[in-house]
C-alpha cells in the first residue's frame, strides 16, 4: 500500500479503537477533520483491500492485516518522534508533525536501525518488527562487561537519557559498528575502533549493548 493518506486512516483507525472495537464512521471524520463521504469512500477502498471491517451505519474495525499493518507505521511514529525530540532536540508539537510525514516514506531497516540506536522502550507495536531486539542480544551484554582484548559489535544503546544516546554517538558508537576492548584503567574503559582510541567510563559502556565476538 502506496498511499499516505490510506496509511493515515488506518493508523488513526488503530488511535480510536486500540484494534480492539469499532469506531462509527462520523466519529472517524470527526477525528480526522474529513468529510464523513470521504471516509466511507476510503473504508470501501480499505475493506476492499483487506484491511478492515466495514459495515454501513455499523462502521469499520481492522482485520488482523490492518492491525498488523497500522502498529508498523505507529512503531515508526514513535521511533521518529522520539528521536527528533530527544536526540535533534526538535519541540514536540514539531517532531510531531515532521514524523506523521517521515512515516510513511522511512523502510523497517532503517527505523529498526534508529530505534536501537536511541533505545525506544519496547512496546506492543514492536511485535510488528521484522528484526526484534531480543534476537540480537541479551540486555546485559554491554562494552561494560567486555574484557581487554574482546572484540564485539554494537547492537543498540538502552540509554533513556538523549543527552547520553547523542554524546556516545557523536564519540563513535553507533549501532553495526565494531568496536575492541583494549585496556581497563579502573573505571576507565578504552576502545578502539576503525583505528581511533575512544575512552568512557564504565557507566556510559554499560549504555552499549554488545554482541561479542
Amino acid at each position: 500500500m502506496a498511499s499516505e493518506n490510506r496509511e493515515d486512516y488506518l493508523i488513526n483507525i488503530l488511535r480510536l479503537t486500540e484494534g480492539k472495537s469499532t469506531v462509527r464512521t462520523s466519529e472517524l471524520a470527526t477525528y480526522m477533520n474529513v468529510a464523513p463521504a470521504s471516509v466511507t469512500e476510503m473504508l470501501r477502498v480499505l475493506a476492499d483491500a483487506g484491511y478492515v471491517n466495514y459495515v454501513k451505519y455499523r462502521g469499520v474495525s481492522l482485520t488482523p492485516a490492518g492491525l498488523e499493518y497500522a502498529r508498523n507505521i505507529r512503531r515508526k511514529h514513535h521511533v521518529l518522534e522520539r528521536f527528533l525530540v530527544d536526540v535533534l532536540g526538535i519541540p514536540h508539537e514539531e517532531a510531531h508533525r515532521q514524523a506523521c510525514q517521515m512515516e510513511h516514506a522511512i523502510s523497517d531497516e532503517s527505523i529498526n536501525k534508529i530505534c536501537r540506536m536511541i533505545g525506544t522502550k519496547v512496546d506492543h507495536d514492536c511485535t510488528t518488527c521484522d528484526n526484534p531486539c531480543g534476537n540480537i542480544t541479551r540486555i546485559d551484554n554491554t562494552a561494560a562487561s567486555m574484557r581487554a582484548g574482546e572484540i564485539g559489535r554494537i547492537s543498540h544503546l538502552k540509554g533513556q537519557d538523549g543527552t547520553v544516546v547523542k554524546k556516545l554517538i557523536s564519540l563513535g558508537f553507533v549501532p553495526g559498528q565494531e568496536i575492541a576492548l583494549d585496556s581497563v584503567d579502573g573505571d576507565m574503559l578504552v576502545f578502539s575502533s576503525e583505528g581511533n582510541v575512544i575512552a568512557v567510563d564504565r557507566k556510559l559502556a554499560s549504555v552499549i549493548c554488545v554482541d561479542v565476538a
